[in-house]
């Protein structure tokens, strides 16, 4: 499933919902199902060797703002289907990245990479 608007471009294996949209900003929900995440970030981030591991992450959570000229995104890393089970959560700019998101036999693959024509 691709999402590609307000600049965010994210592919995933997974169902992407959208949980909130109140004009500002939009929640977008990817249930994962208790699975481990192997999050991989591009070349361009040099002290990250190789990954970080998340255990059983249930859900994600992205949030944009649809504010033109606003391309930051929070990412949330839930334990549960509850909102506030974040285990972890991050913001990045995403205006020449893209994110992918992978079903693999014994994990999630998450890549934050730069756009090809970046």
């Amino acid at each position: 499933m691709i999402y590609n608007k307000n600049n965010l471009y994210l592919d995933s294996d997974f169902e992407i919902r959208m949980l909130r949209d109140d004009g500002s900003d939009i929640d977008l929900f990817i249930p994962i199902g208790n699975r481990t995440l192997n999050l991989y970030f591009d070349d361009t981030i040099d002290c990250l060797n190789s990954r970080m591991q998340f255990s059983i992450v249930r859900n994600l959570v992205f949030r944009l703002s649809t504010q033109p000229h606003n391309n930051i995104l929070t990412v949330h890393m839930l334990g549960s289907i509850d909102l506030h089970s974040s285990v972890v959560n991050f913001e990045i700019d995403y205006s020449d990245y893209s994110i992918d998101i992978s079903d693999k036999e014994y994990f999630v693959e998450m890549r934050i990479e730069k756009k090809k024509n970046c």
